[in-house]
């Protein structure tokens, strides 16, 4: 195969979190000039879609199914938590799957699990760098910045979610 595909099917694959920001945006986008006047709603929806469940269930199928390639990712040991890891990261792609087209009330919840999860991820992934010095892609990379940033939309969003 060629070399270029490949490398753009890794990066794609590896930073499904900064991925899914990038669609959440050109779907809201495309949302937002079907409604002018509702969209922050369309940003607020497709961020809780793609940032949240799609990649929610990614990190799911990652550290189920292929917690080898998670754990090389990340510069982590294997480890038998990394289950549990998984089964957050169920929780999390369920959520915002249905806070889609959620109410406000649910769409509150599931930011706050999201900002709980992602923001303790990225201390964690500091602390890594920090204490031993793991700037491994999947630990100090994009997926740093997406634990900071995807939250703070959300919260900067959910208030237009009022209906």
């Amino acid at each position: 195969m060629n070399p270029f595909i490949d490398q753009s099917i890794a990066f794609l694959l590896s930073h499904v979190p900064f991925v899914g920001l990038i669609l959440a945006f050109i779907f809201g986008s495309f949302y937002a000039l079907r409604c002018p006047a509702d969209k922050k709603e369309g940003y607020l929806r497709y961020l809780f879609l793609f940032t949240v469940g799609i990649t929610g269930m990614w990190g799911f199928v990652m550290h189920a199914f292929f917690p080898g390639i998670a754990d090389k990712f990340i510069g982590w040991a294997a480890s038998p938590f990394e289950f549990e890891v998984a089964m957050a990261n169920l929780g999390m792609g369920v959520t915002g799957i249905f806070a889609f087209r959620a109410g406000y009330s649910f769409r509150l919840a599931t930011v706050v699990f999201v900002s709980c999860f992602s923001w303790g991820a990225a201390i964690g992934h500091l602390y890594q760098m920090l204490a031993h010095h793991n700037f491994a892609a999947g630990n100090a990379g994009l997926i740093f910045y997406t634990d900071i940033i995807i939250p703070l939309l959300l919260w900067l969003l959910l208030p237009f979610s009022r209906k």
